[in-house]
């Protein structure tokens, strides 16, 4: 991934596995720190402001479960990360940012379908310690 917009930050994501007939996930390092417990997925787009990152963050490797991602945010100043709406059977996708709010599509690709998502930066709460052990996805999330 290149540098951020202002060249201050480098996110690099390293080859972790591959679900079956699926998508390859990563783990994620920012300016050569590893982010520990977490794994993601592509894409990973940076603020216009390259203060934080759009990822699509995988909460579960299990083929029969899965996919459980959801869009999350990474404050890179702060070093927290918090978790938008988790998605059961789809991946957050087609990033792009308008201002201070992130624009996502929810794919769904077992059911052909796509919903429009967003999230303005200052309505986004959870903001959680990103070296902190995630919580786990909820039962039939």
């Amino acid at each position: 991934m290149p540098r951020s917009p202002d060249g201050t930050h480098r996110a690099v994501l390293r080859f972790e596995g591959e679900i079956r007939f699926g998508p390859e996930y990563f783990r994620l390092s920012i300016n050569g720190r590893d982010i520990p417990h977490r794994i993601f997925g592509q894409p990973l787009l940076w603020s216009p402001d390259s203060r934080f990152l759009a990822a699509q963050e995988w909460l579960t490797t299990d083929y029969a479960a899965g996919p459980i991602t959801c869009a999350a945010l990474i404050d890179v100043d702060g070093w927290k990360i918090a978790r938008l709406e988790v998605l059961a059977k789809g991946f957050a996708q087609d990033f792009r940012w308008e201002g201070a709010t992130l624009q996502y599509q929810q794919v769904f690709a077992a059911r052909s379908t796509a919903f429009s998502a967003q999230a303005t930066l200052e309505s986004v709460a959870g903001w959680a310690p990103i070296d902190a052990a995630p919580p786990r996805p909820a039962e039939g999330a």
